[in-house]
C-alpha cells in the first residue's frame, strides 16, 4: 500500500487543479502537515495551493517514486524530479507518518539539485 499512496500523491504535483482536487484527499489526511526546505503547510487545501505554486514555476515537471520503505505508520521514499523531457533535474527524499487509514499526514521532504551533495 506505500508504494501506491507515495505514486498517487507524487502525481498530484503534476495534474489539473481539478485532477488534483480530486486525487489529493485520497492520498493525505484532512490536516496533513507537509515541509520541505521552501515551505510548510497545513491542510489539504495549503498543500494544493503550494502543489499549484510549484506547477507554475515547474511547468510539465513531475515527480517519479524511484522505492519506499515502510515500517509502523512510517515510510521513506525516494524520488526523481524530472523535467518536462524526462531527464532527471533534482533527487530527494521523503518521510512522512501515515494516519489510520494509511493516508500521509506528516510529510517532510528533502531535495538536492543534480550533481550536489
Amino acid at each position: 500500500m506505500n508504494v501506491e499512496i507515495w505514486q498517487d500523491y507524487a502525481s498530484c504535483w503534476s495534474v489539473s487543479d481539478a485532477q488534483r482536487s480530486a486525487l489529493l484527499p485520497a492520498a493525505v489526511a484532512p490536516g496533513v502537515q507537509y515541509r520541505d526546505p521552501n515551505a510548510e503547510v497545513r491542510g489539504v487545501a495549503e498543500l494544493a495551493g503550494y502543489m499549484a505554486g510549484f506547477q507554475r514555476a515547474m511547468p510539465g515537471h513531475r515527480f517519479a517514486i524511484r522505492g519506499v520503505e515502510a515500517h509502523h505508520r512510517r515510510s521513506l521514499a525516494r524520488w526523481q524530479q524530472l523535467d518536462a523531457a524526462g531527464r532527471a533535474v533534482a533527487d530527494g527524499i521523503s518521510y512522512a507518518i501515515h494516519d489510520e487509514q494509511g493516508k500521509l499526514a506528516d510529510i517532510t521532504g528533502f531535495f538536492a539539485a543534480r550533481g550536489r551533495p
